[in-house]
């Protein structure tokens, strides 16, 4: 009897153990399987992760800002009230000599009145009959005059239509109001029929203006173009005098010039430049938005999508002896398909690196198995 039951504890015994190794087998082997499906599973990932090349392109750095064209314009005013008649419209080109309007004081706007005084153009330019106050910087003299603080004090209120009066400027404006009813001005003869000169047809309506005001100005677009910019995106002075650069405008090509001068002002930097040559369209308006060229450096281009959201910043994924690593960057341009960056840190990112397409589900220190996209 003692005997059947030490048989059956022994068989007890030895099918407990049997469950305790199938358990211990059937773990391991679970652990096993997760541990493949985990591999298996980076490995697809990283597979499809997708590397590419990180290609070079030239990227111009550029300064932008608007900008005032100032050339030699000679300006007339009138004695007192009267009617302008113009004979061609404002912004037009004329040569040297042509009659451009005339000036009535009887109130009367017909163009034959007897009291009319003929208007010519002294120099080939364009006409403009409404002033925006920066008549009184009249050539580089004046310029030399102001300072680039003043120049800007200067310019502010003609960019709400006041003309400036007082300091240095209404010192300049008098002095050129003193030139233009001289021999430096625009000539008003009455004159007679036998002496005037071809007149273009009348296509501009009369305007009254008042004694001592602006009638009309001639601006020599033949003379030395100098143009006043102000660049508010630099934080370091930009430019020294005797600098030479190329400066763009919209559609309109590009020019060179030189500067003159170049100091802080309460928004930015103050740039006078002469235009040494190009952009014709400079000479024609007053005001512009201006582009100037810096240099050229390379940056890099990395395809759309691999740029990615990390904690809040922006980056790509590198390869680095198969690893993933991260490196912040930050996006200069987006073209078609692609987008310019740069690293964060100088060296950080280069032309001829590998990077990941397709970050999406790739982090830091990941092995990575894919071949070049």
């Amino acid at each position: 009897m003692s005997e059947d039951v030490n048989i059956r504890d022994i068989r007890r015994s030895k099918s407990s153990n049997q469950r305790i190794v199938r358990l211990i087998l059937l773990l391991v082997g679970l652990v096993f399987l997760a541990g493949s499906l985990y591999s298996l599973s980076i490995y697809v990932l990283s597979y499809l992760a997708g590397l590419d090349t990180v290609a070079a392109v030239s990227h111009e750095q550029t300064v932008s800002g608007f900008a005032w064209s100032f050339q030699r314009e000679y300006v007339t005013y009138t004695d007192r009230e009267c009617i302008l008649i113009p004979i061609v419209n404002e912004g037009t080109r004329v040569s040297k000599g042509l009659e451009v309007a005339r000036l009535n004081f009887l109130g009367e706007t017909r163009l034959n009145e007897p009291s009319n005084r003929r208007l010519y153009s002294p120099v080939a330019g364009i006409v403009s009959y409404e002033p925006d106050g920066l008549e009184i910087i009249n050539d580089l003299r004046d310029y030399q005059l102001l300072t680039i603080v003043e120049l800007d004090k200067l310019i502010g209120p003609t960019e709400t239509a006041q003309k400036a009066t007082s300091g240095l400027a209404g010192l300049i404006q008098e002095k050129v109001l003193s030139e233009s009813r001289g021999t430096g001005g625009i000539t008003a003869d009455a004159g007679s029929e036998t002496e005037q000169k071809p007149a273009a047809s009348q296509t501009s309506s009369p305007r009254e203006i008042q004694s001592d005001n602006v009638a009309m100005k001639i601006t020599d677009n033949l003379s030395d173009c100098y143009v006043y910019m102000r660049i508010t995106s630099q934080k370091e002075r930009p430019f020294i005098p005797g600098d030479r650069f190329t400066v763009k405008l919209e559609s309109a090509g590009e020019g060179r010039g030189i500067v003159l001068q170049c100091e802080e002002i309460s928004v930015g930097w103050g740039l006078l430049f002469k235009l040494e040559n190009g952009l014709e369209t400079l000479r024609h308006s007053r005001r512009h938005r201006l582009d100037i060229m810096l240099g050229v450096e390379e940056s890099c281009v990395v395809p759309l999508g691999a740029v990615v959201m990390k904690d809040g910043e922006i980056g790509v994924y590198v390869a680095e002896r198969n690893r993933a690593k991260w490196k912040p960057v930050m996006i200069i341009e987006d073209r078609d398909g692609v987008q310019v960056i740069e690293g964060a840190q100088p060296g950080d990112i280069g032309p001829g690196d590998l990077i990941v397409t397709r970050p999406w589900l790739i982090w830091e220190g990941m092995r990575l198995q894919g071949g070049l996209s």
